[in-house]
């Protein structure tokens, strides 16, 4: 992808480390004015340069907005070029005073590390990008040709209520209903409505999340990832991640981690069963589970994704009891507001997220499909892993 950056002087430093983790994926990137003429073909190159990109990043700063920086002259040419703005915070002092022509914009801000969540936001723009030109180029090729190609790039609906993801994993879609969720010992019952929903039939696998590493370049590989191999354990749940990590996944495969509400949706269905295979206690043909702690979790830990079929859900959906702990999107909470009935999606802030499922080395009473537990949004532990969430479009 043909991308311009622009930045102050001022900012260099960390937008050089951007422009390195957008090199390592492949992307042609507009970023040293250095070696330009001074002069009217100075602008002249810059205008050029600009026009012909496809993605327009802006590094706001104090710097970057003040009134007599060049930057917002390069900014000016990208809104009347039509070209696409992805404005990043460098920090939250200057957000304040950006321009009109940003604040129609969503910013990428982050806490964490800003060249790694640059570049997984730039991949999804540039699939996006890409996905958008080829439907073009196939408009008027015949019917299969464009099936085959939304099969592959879009999330393309199948027989049996199921849909492919932009990763190629599998998902069930789960109906919308009023339903119970919570036994009053891991959390209080409750009646509330879920809008239908996809869920991931399987738990990422390594294979999927090596994909993602090659593809974003800076994120941290989980822990353990030392002790896979891509072609032995393809299928192995990824374990090791953070929440963080599992939430920039599914971003990148143009999907969203599950609600708490909907995780247990999926897990028990509408009859309030124990289990997502029913009232029936755990067995090995059910779910992993139990296993010694001590094991290695690539070789004598988590089984492959599907291996347990008699412990499916309802609607087809596997190991949403064993395995790994599941990352969903909620801060944890132990008390519900008794209004928020409609696609709960507990507190807007906290110190934990929650994790559900339980994992491969876990008792049978954690293995209920109301048991929550918590832990920090860093946590990472080989337990733990996640699958990914999509609302139905209507």
């Amino acid at each position: 992808m043909k991308i311009f950056f622009s930045y102050a002087s001022q900012d260099a430093e960390p937008a050089k480390s951007i422009y390195f983790a957008l090199r390592d994926q492949g992307h042609t990137v507009f970023y040293d004015r250095a070696d330009l003429p001074a002069g009217d073909e100075f602008h002249n190159r810059i205008r050029a340069a600009i026009e012909a990109s496809q993605l327009f990043i802006f590094l706001i700063s104090a710097n970057a907005v003040d009134a007599g920086s060049y930057t917002l002259t390069e900014l000016d040419i990208a809104e009347k070029a039509n070209v696409k703005l992805l404005p990043v915070a460098l920090g939250n002092s200057a957000v304040g005073q950006v321009p009109a022509a940003l604040k129609a914009v969503t910013f990428l801000e982050t806490d964490g590390n800003l060249p790694a969540a640059v570049a997984v936001a730039v991949h999804r723009i540039a699939t996006e990008w890409r996905r958008r030109r080829l439907k073009r180029m196939l408009a008027a090729a015949a019917a299969v040709v464009v099936a085959c190609a939304a099969l592959y790039y879009g999330l393309k609906g199948q027989a049996n209520n199921q849909l492919i993801g932009q990763d190629g994993a599998p998902a069930v879609m789960i109906p919308a209903g009023t339903i119970f969720i919570g036994d009053d010992e891991s959390s209080p019952r409750r009646e509330v409505f879920v809008d239908a929903f996809y869920l991931d039939k399987h738990e990422v696998t390594v294979a999927r999340y090596g994909d993602f590493l090659k593809a974003t370049g800076n994120v941290k590989p989980p822990e353990e990832w030392e002790t896979a191999d891509l072609k032995i354990h393809a299928g192995l749940p990824v374990v090791g991640v953070d929440w963080q990590d599992a939430s920039s996944y599914c971003q990148w495969a143009g999907r969203r981690l599950p609600t708490d509400a909907e995780w247990e949706r999926a897990a028990r269905g509408t009859d309030e069963r124990k289990y997502p295979w029913g009232n029936e206690p755990p067995s090995a043909e059910h779910a992993r589970f139990a296993k010694n702690y001590q094991n290695s979790v690539y070789q004598d830990g988590v089984a492959a994704v599907g291996a347990h079929p008699k412990g499916a859900s309802p609607l087809g959906i596997d190991d949403l009891s064993g395995n790994a702990w599941e990352w969903v999107a909620d801060w944890y909470t132990e008390s519900f507001p008794r209004t928020d009935r409609r696609n709960p999606k507990g507190p807007a802030s906290g110190t934990d997220k929650v994790l559900r499922g339980g994992g491969w080395y876990d008792p049978p009473e954690r293995l209920t499909g109301t048991k929550r537990m918590h832990a920090p949004p860093e946590h990472r532990d080989d337990s733990v892993g996640f699958r990914c969430a999509s609302t139905v479009k209507k």
